[in-house]
């Protein structure tokens, strides 16, 4: 019990520091902003998440350059909210809403094949949707939230959209996977023997850590699928980022101890708009400057190095093989 418990202020400790050194770092760096990003005409994209905060102005930034773009999202209304706001401005844009619950992997299924039986390419797929520091619940499958959520649900749709992406490609104009993770990531140690993340007891469980390992994974999983198109020669790149300390919903789960002092001393100021938090996204989505670079992650439209551990090969290993396995046994229950 005892050791739970100091995990669970260790992480708590660890995420508000690291959370705030990645915010004064953000007020100190100068924002790297997008600057003729060139039309998409003909392009596909899937954008999780799509209809509210970060993933609404990603969805809008790809209808401006021509992209025709499929949100994706639990809540129906708020998918034909967002095309309607996209509409006012263009009012031409091909935008679509297919529901998806990343909390039921049947769900992700069905998303598959609505997508996929209207003979579509898919050049673009963005899995931005997440959720933070929620308090412990399982999802349908019986998988920990945000695991399921950040992770493995974002995992399982990659994988039955993978060949619709990789003929869609071509040598000279790859389709891309962009995987919205976080800085936070960097204080992530999963225990994958324990992926599901059951517990019996609420010290066992920290929000914090659940998060981090969450965002870990994404970045593990896209390396190893980087990997693997680069060995089949596959015509897709796959990348990782982190989006910047954005004000979004995500931080309703943030304790008031910080949330109320963050909020009247830096929000207006020091964090991100939703719009400015898509950018990277939109970097890594149409850029020519990352063409056919794979393996990836960006923070502020850079390149720069993710943690260790999502490097190593038999982490990243152990990961995919324990992902695929999740998957097969909640198929079969």
């Amino acid at each position: 019990m005892f050791y739970f418990i100091f995990q669970l202020i260790l992480y708590y400790i660890l995420t508000y520091i690291v959370g705030g050194w990645c915010l004064l770092m953000q007020v100190l760096s100068r924002r790297k902003r997008n600057i003729d990003l060139p039309l998409q005409t003909g392009k596909v994209a899937i954008v999780t998440g799509g209809g509210a905060g970060i993933g609404f102005d990603v969805s809008k930034g790809l209808v401006a350059k021509n992209v025709h773009v499929i949100i994706g999202g639990k809540c129906e209304e708020t998918g034909k909210n967002a095309i309607r706001e996209i509409r006012k401005d263009f009012p031409n844009a091909k935008v679509d809403y297919i529901h998806l619950d990343l909390e039921s992997l049947k769900s992700v299924r069905e998303f598959a094949e609505t997508f996929l039986s209207r003979n579509l390419p898919l050049h673009i797929l963005i899995n931005n949707a997440g959720i933070m520091f929620t308090p412990y619940s399982c999802t349908v499958d019986g998988y920990e939230s945000q695991l399921q959520v950040n992770f493995l649900s974002h995992f399982y749709l990659t994988q039955l959209l993978l060949d619709r992406l990789v003929r869609s490609g071509t040598p000279g104009s790859w389709s891309r996977i962009v995987n919205v993770s976080t800085y936070m990531h960097y204080i992530g140690n999963p225990d994958i023997e324990n992926m599901a993340n059951r517990i019996e007891h609420w010290y066992e469980y920290s929000s914090h850590r659940a998060y981090a390992d969450s965002k870990l994974m994404v970045i593990a999983g896209a390396n190893m699928l980087s990997k693997r198109l680069r060995e089949d020669e596959a015509p897709v790149s796959v990348c990782s980022l982190h989006p910047g300390v954005v004000r979004t919903n995500l931080f309703q789960h943030v304790s008031a101890i910080h949330k109320v002092p963050f909020r009247l001393l830096l929000e207006g100021w020091a964090y991100l708009n939703t719009e400015q938090g898509a950018e990277t996204t939109l970097y890594a989505a149409i850029s020519p400057e990352v063409e056919g670079q794979t393996g990836c992650y960006y923070d502020n439209s850079e390149r720069t190095e993710a943690a260790s551990l999502t490097y190593n090969e038999d982490f990243q290993n152990e990961l995919w093989t324990k992902s695929i396995l999740m998957i097969e046994n909640a198929g079969s229950s």
